[in-house]
């Protein structure tokens, strides 16, 4: 298991810190396993994360003490039974403090009582600070995908006509239970045959494949803590011309995208030349979802999706992201194709080796 240097610990706090002062924030609070760990390095069940100007303190269970000390760096680390409570105590008079976005309704309304006269408001420091990754992240990221592709490879020539999505989703499952260089997997698996691919996040089910299906395969690992992304698809026999088609047009629109992406290039721009091409082929109306989204400690890292629907954002240097077009046509199969990539000055690097061929299974 990778331990990130102090130094680069550090740096963390202090872009945590630099958006705190951006939103006019003076405390942070955090409860969400995976924004913990990026700020301390703790990998185990947290309570609490407080986060001051000139503070960072982390609340944890006294079974979960020993492996806290092993794990973090430039971190107090404290056990109570009301860390809410402590956590008041360290408060001045007045102030903003500033909750994940991952405390819903009721846990906010109970901050807003427990620490009153202070206010409490939704805070993106530490989402703002995980979409920038360090070297040593995407290294991790690298090596996440690498091992991803040699689960896919591993498992593809072992998918036949006859067998059900599930039992396919079992044998990647399976694979990846079996190697000690990871930790599991990032998200189930989908397995998506023939028009079943009309549900893009489609859960694998007692469906056949059979001779001459298109079928989706999304599939992701976890290695040291990061996470990786990869969707293929394959034709189990002889494509026919209208699949070579449409596996051309959405070819055409994630390099069309490749070639756009750079710093400064929003999200929505990125997604809008991925689906021209799809749009001007006439499929449109077969695009339905955005071209992708943030990826790190969590397959959906938070902060950014290159969507229509999301706010607009520029690409800065050291952004991971997945693109991954798509055109699924209703009771008849889906195309997706989807690598993972890094921003990077002038351009992009590929996280993904994987060909982008259309992989076609002579059986």
């Amino acid at each position: 298991m990778t331990d990130f240097l102090p130094d680069e610990m550090l740096q963390r706090i202090d872009r945590i810190r630099s958006h705190m002062v951006s939103e006019k924030v003076d405390f942070f609070i955090s409860s969400d396993a995976a924004s913990v760990r990026y700020a301390s390095g703790f990998r185990g069940e947290p309570r609490l994360l407080f986060i001051s100007r000139d503070e960072v303190v982390l609340y944890t269970s006294f079974r979960s003490l020993p492996w806290a000390r092993q794990q973090t760096k430039n971190v107090e680390l404290l056990t109570c039974e009301d860390p809410l409570h402590e956590i008041y105590s360290r408060l001045p008079g007045t102030g903003i403090v500033g909750v994940d976005h991952n405390v819903g309704f009721n846990r906010m309304q109970e901050l807003r009582k427990r620490i009153s006269p202070h206010d409490v408001v939704a805070s993106r420091a530490i989402d703002l600070a995980r979409q920038i990754k360090s070297e040593a992240e995407i290294a991790l990221l690298r090596q996440s995908q690498k091992l991803n592709e040699e689960v896919f490879t591993a498992v593809l020539p072992k998918i036949r006509p006859g067998m059900s999505e599930r039992a396919a989703q079992g044998m990647i499952l399976a694979e990846i239970a079996g190697r000690e260089d990871l930790d599991g997997y990032s998200f189930a698996p989908i397995v998506a045959a023939g028009s079943n691919a009309w549900e893009i996040h489609h859960l694998p089910d007692s469906t056949l494949l059979r001779k001459n299906d298109m079928v989706i395969i999304d599939l992701g690992v976890v290695f040291q803590g990061y996470a990786s992304d990869m969707t293929r698809t394959v034709c189990l026999g002889k494509p026919t011309d209208r699949i070579r088609e449409i596996y051309e047009c959405v070819t055409l629109a994630q390099d069309r995208a490749f070639k756009l992406v750079r710093p400064g290039v929003t999200n929505r721009e990125l997604d809008t030349v991925a689906r021209e091409v799809i749009s001007h082929a006439g499929y449109g109306r077969g695009y339905t979802h955005g071209l992708g989204h943030s990826i790190g400690l969590e397959t959906h890292d938070p902060g950014l999706n290159l969507s229509q629907r999301a706010a607009e954002v520029p690409l800065e240097t050291g952004m991971t992201l997945t693109i991954e077009p798509g055109i699924y046509l209703e009771g008849e199969f889906g195309v997706r194709l989807e690598d993972t990539i890094v921003i990077r000055p002038g351009g992009h690097e590929n996280l993904t080796g994987q060909s982008l061929d259309l992989l076609s299974l002579d059986l």
